[in-house]
């Protein structure tokens, strides 16, 4: 009897070992998750650099630094990174994420990415990541930013609606600012004559801006989208894919959207009322609108904003303009 209770302690320390010896690495390899996909629409898979394999796609998969994201035809999705930056990935694209986190007062992240082909609409949190994009054509700093990037055959083109880039090819670098795109360049292109005004812009309206979510019920919204040409109001007759999102997690709207062929969509959505956790948001809720294809960057996005009661007996928050970073007032 004595033998199989001596086994059983040896195979018991065994275990404890190899599960105490197996902690670090479970730890280490977490350290470079760095994204996840979501919205995944079509065929995508993933080019691992942990495991040298190429896997399906799916909503929930974690990325590691080093890993690249390939859509099919017709395919798209998010990447969404750790600090709230995101990435919309067109078809047939092939995007390789990299990113450092750095810790210490202000935790801040450093991201190296490489679109090797494809498009891509991008928005990078503002003052809280030191970035670069590198496509074969050009290089792309970012400071904060909301911009839209193709590269194919040698010729790119790149669309800022929000913050600010620098833009360099194998000739020069340029600053683009909110509002302008550079069209069509090659590496040996002199970029300042190929900077544009961004013409046109999704336009939104919604007939309830206010949210009061009486009896706790559950607030229903129809928001309108209209193609318009930015300096005369004009409506532009073009259909196409639209890509919504929302600074709100407790908001529904439909996964598909499309503009008909006159440029005009009506969406309904659907907001819960909001908890404790919401008082970030200081009663500001936004909804944007994104053209989800490559061949619009000639469209700036459109936003729309809502305000909802901040919850009772919540923690307020502030947002300094020196940082934009949210904090918690006692």
């Amino acid at each position: 009897m004595k033998k199989p209770l001596r086994n059983s302690m040896i195979f018991f320390v065994l275990v404890v070992f190899m599960m105490t010896a197996a902690i670090p690495q479970v730890f280490a390899q977490r350290k470079d998750i760095i994204a996840s996909l979501q919205r995944i629409s079509g065929q995508v898979s993933v080019k691992q650099v942990r495991t040298r394999k190429t896997i399906r796609g799916r909503n929930g998969l974690l990325l590691r630094t080093g890993d690249t994201v390939v859509t099919a035809r017709r395919a798209r999705t998010t990447i969404m990174f750790r600090n709230g930056s995101e990435i919309r990935l067109f078809p047939r694209s092939e995007f390789q994420v990299k990113a450092t986190e750095r810790k210490g007062k202000k935790r801040t992240f450093r991201f190296s990415l490489f679109s090797k082909v494809g498009a891509f609409w991008g928005r990078f949190v503002k003052r809280r990541q030191v970035a670069n994009i590198r496509t074969p054509t050009a290089t792309i700093g970012i400071k904060g930013t909301v911009l839209r990037v193709v590269d194919r055959d040698g010729k790119a083109r790149v669309a800022l609606t929000e913050g600010l880039i620098d833009v360099s090819n194998d000739r020069e670098t340029v600053e683009l600012r909110p509002g302008k795109r550079l069209t069509e360049f090659t590496s040996s292109d002199t970029l300042a004559d190929k900077i544009q005004d961004i013409p046109l812009q999704l336009d939104m309206k919604s007939q309830k801006r206010n949210l009061e979510f009486l009896n706790k019920q559950t607030e229903e919204v129809f928001v309108t989208i209209q193609l318009v040409n930015i300096k005369t109001g004009r409506i532009i007759n073009r259909s196409g894919p639209v890509y919504l999102r929302s600074n709100y997690d407790k908001i529904t709207y439909p996964a598909e959207a499309v503009l008909n062929e006159r440029g005009f969509l009506r969406v309904l959505v659907q907001f819960a009322r909001p908890g404790k956790s919401d008082a970030k948001l200081n009663g500001n809720v936004f909804l944007w609108a994104v053209m989800d294809q490559e061949d619009a960057d000639d469209v700036s996005e459109g936003r729309l904003k809502f305000t909802i009661p901040v919850p009772a007996g919540a923690d307020k928050f502030r947002i300094p303009s020196d940082t934009g970073e949210v904090k918690r007032e006692r």
